[in-house]
């Protein structure tokens, strides 16, 4: 009775026209620009819970984030370790907190290549949406067109400067990027320096050359939006912070509608 259909919150724009994670150069942002976002705490096994990557929330018992985040030496983690908080600003106080009864990664996921980084949380109670504060994402479809040089915005919560130490930000940040050409990227990353091979179901963003804006450490997991808000890309990897040469790479959202759809629904 309470279930909510993803045919209505994936976001056919297609149809229509055809090992770290941070946000880096950002500003702040408030939850409520961005209901749909959480952050994915976890105790490891033991201790206290804290942020360590996002999500997205896709019905009221599930979340869009990467597979990536939740495996340890190879081994994918026990679900009751990470917990999802929602309708906060704030990394690791406000809002609700879920806790994870199901991690679903996708089935070819490769932890040594990220290849197919993606994964479905599910929520062991159904998420209370509240206008302007906690509400589902749309995600692109498959027929999504990806534009090289569009800015898109990378939304999550840490480091606020690509130089040096600095601590992880507790406030939520927003950072604006651009979509880098396919071919470009994959040419500098199969450099030496990098040695990632990037896919065609995955995105690379960031500012060519210029760097300084940017996803970073510890916010694996985290959504790429386009203008309209609809979620284009989860985070998976960076060379390093904002880095001027290597751009970050996303996984393809719709490369997965359908794989995410089914995930989602799945009891």
């Amino acid at each position: 009775m309470l279930k909510i259909s993803l045919l209505f919150l994936v976001y056919f724009f297609g149809c229509v026209r055809g090992f770290n994670s941070r946000i880096a150069g950002g500003e702040n942002a408030n939850i409520t620009s961005y209901p749909f976002l959480t952050a994915l705490l976890t105790n490891q096994g033991s201790g206290a819970f804290v942020q360590k990557c996002g999500g997205s929330i896709l019905t009221s018992t599930a979340i869009l984030s990467a597979a990536s985040c939740f495996y340890t030496d190879g081994e994918l983690n026990n679900a009751a370790w990470w917990r999802a908080r929602v309708g906060s600003n704030n990394a690791n106080t406000g809002g609700t907190i879920y806790i994870i009864n199901r991690i679903t990664p996708h089935e070819d996921f490769s932890t040594a290549t990220r290849v197919n980084d993606v994964a479905v949380l599910r929520t062991n109670l159904l998420i209370s949406f509240q206008p302007n504060l906690v509400a589902p994402a749309r995600i692109v479809g498959t027929g999504y067109t990806y534009r090289d040089n569009e800015e898109v915005w990378a939304v999550g919560w840490g480091v606020t400067s690509a130089a040096g130490i600095v601590a992880p930000s507790q406030q939520l940040q927003v950072a604006l990027v651009r979509l880098i050409n396919q071919q470009t990227c994959t040419n500098r990353h199969n450099e030496p320096l990098s040695g990632f091979t990037v896919t065609n179901t995955m995105i690379c963003a960031g500012f060519l050359d210029v760097g300084v804006q940017g996803q970073c450490e510890g916010d694996v997991g985290s959504p790429l939006l386009d203008s309209s808000g609809a979620v284009i890309g989860v985070f998976s990897y960076a060379h390093d912070c904002a880095d001027i040469y290597f751009p970050d790479i996303n996984t393809r959202v719709a490369s997965f509608t359908n794989w995410i759809i089914d995930a989602a629904r799945a009891t």
